[in-house]
């Protein structure tokens, strides 16, 4: 088949679902990430987004950006946030074409040379090769270096010590330092429930993991968009399979829940509703069966995504 360039979901423009998710290739991808972090991370920091992979094909990702308080009402930032996020990507997929024909490599691996090929006496490694001495946050050369411990992030130490007393995150990768505390009302309950005859695509082998998520109706603290304004209950169900990975998942679900981070109160994504409990970019699978679309299984990649999440987080296992 040919080349596929990155495109936007069916719906065009800037209304309906197709304004907040952005389907690339996954060699683009992986290479933003890899090689153009800090530059993704200061796009999501000026519009307000966070940006996270939703779903996937063998060739493809699909990014789902979620807009961030205090944004503006309604998801209004997220048009301009995938407009950004397009033209970088454009310029990413352009740079990578421009290097597969100029090193004649498959893109996102280096050419191997020749058998019998040597380079010239006393070569050392490519330059490209050499490790990035650059610091992310001031893209000058470092001073002080000082490496994030979890994610391995190095910056200048004055630099991340400046960073770190605004937000303790990771200013490339968001991963978070310390434990990070969400506004998700206070009065809701986590029920979780077995049933060993509901084999979820993917895992026939198991049963599945229901959760249940009940809210009642509240009013806005401090914390939330509109203090006093109050905000009708909702009921959640979301499925893992009854594997050992799935409940290693669960395990961490019930620490994000204890730290309020599964829900917060805002604009619902999907209908448009204000000073409604909405979920809060940890992903759960509500359905069964569908696929990534649809929010459900076969999904080979899902629990280790939604574990990178919530380590992005500060949740994890120890």
């Amino acid at each position: 088949c040919p080349a596929v360039s990155f495109v936007l979901s069916r719906m065009s423009g800037c209304g309906g679902p197709a304004k907040s998710r952005v389907t690339v290739p996954k060699r683009v991808w992986e290479f933003v990430t890899r090689e153009r972090a800090a530059r993704l991370a200061l796009l999501a920091q000026e519009a307000r987004v966070r940006i996270l992979v939703d779903g996937e094909t063998p060739e493809l990702y699909v990014l789902q950006l979620c807009a961030t308080p205090p944004g503006p009402p309604g998801g209004a930032g997220l048009c301009p946030a995938r407009k950004a996020l397009k033209a970088l990507l454009k310029e990413t997929e352009k740079e990578l074409k421009k290097r597969s024909q100029r090193h004649g490599e498959v893109l996102g691996a280096r050419p191997e040379p020749p058998a019998g090929a040597a380079g010239p006496p006393g070569a050392g490694p490519a330059r490209d090769e050499e490790p990035e001495r650059q610091c992310p946050i001031c893209l000058g050369e470092m001073r002080g270096p000082r490496t994030l411990e979890r994610c391995r992030h190095s910056f200048c130490g004055e630099c991340i010590a400046r960073a770190l007393q605004v937000r303790s995150a990771c200013p490339v990768c968001g991963r978070f330092y310390g434990q990070l505390v969400g506004n998700q009302p206070p009065d809701g309950r986590m029920l979780v429930t077995r049933d060993a005859a509901l084999p979820l695509p993917g895992y026939e082998a198991f049963g599945t993991i229901i959760i249940q998520y009940v809210f009642p109706p509240g009013v806005q603290g401090v914390e939330h968009p509109n203090p006093g304004v109050r905000y009708p209950g909702t009921t959640r169900v979301a499925y893992l399979p009854d594997c050992p990975e799935g409940n290693k998942v669960l395990g961490l679900f019930r620490k994000a829940f204890a730290q309020r981070l599964t829900f917060t109160v805002g604009t619902s994504l999907t209908t448009g509703r204000a000073n409604v409990i909405t979920w809060n970019d940890i992903h759960h699978k509500t359905n069964c069966t569908g696929g990534p679309q649809l929010f459900g299984y076969p999904d080979p990649t899902y629990l280790a995504r939604v574990q990178e999440e919530l380590r992005a987080k500060g949740i994890t296992e120890d």
